[in-house]
């Protein structure tokens, strides 16, 4: 497991009681002012449907951590220098994810910024996550021990690698 990543499973979608905040997220051509909150359940919406690929740097290393929606949640972890992967079954480590669980925590506290959103829980760690175009497209861990960028579809190679380190074993 690598530690410092941040992330989760599927799961049902509830309603959030944390406070209303807002952020500006600025498209190309017009700004335009997205609710954070909705941000994240965009982005935790686009992750369940889409799937997701993290590219994180963590202690020095670079990982892709990657989900394609499927029956079973079971998401890729490459570490590209060692030419590793191995599958994870933990959702919470994907940031998307995490975000999404800690908006939920009563226990969270919340810190607006301009296009971004710091959380923190001891249950999920410190993070904040940057916000453009109304989904979140970047996170780092509040101690710098990683830094991520994200897409919101999976990467295919490195499931195709995943899947065939499973059938040699």
């Amino acid at each position: 497991m690598v530690a410092g990543l941040a992330g989760g499973a599927p799961a049902e979608v509830a309603s959030s009681t944390a406070p209303e905040t807002t952020a500006s997220a600025t498209a190309p051509e017009t700004a335009v002012e997205v609710n954070v909150l909705d941000a994240v359940e965009a982005s935790y919406q686009l992750w369940l449907s889409q799937g997701m690929t993290e590219e994180v740097t963590s202690s020095g290393d670079i990982y892709i951590l990657t989900y394609q929606p499927g029956a079973e949640f079971v998401a890729a972890l490459y570490n590209i220098e060692l030419e590793d992967v191995i599958p994870i079954e933990q959702p919470e480590l994907f940031t998307v994810y995490s975000a999404w669980m800690m908006l939920k925590d009563d226990a969270t506290v919340i810190v607006e910024g301009d296009n971004q959103l710091t959380l923190t829980n001891d249950g999920y760690g410190d993070f904040t996550v940057f916000i453009e175009n109304g989904v979140i497209v970047s996170g780092e861990a509040v101690n710098g021990s990683w830094t991520g960028v994200f897409r919101y579809e999976p990467d295919l190679p490195t499931l195709e690698l995943l899947e065939q380190a499973l059938n040699a074993e």
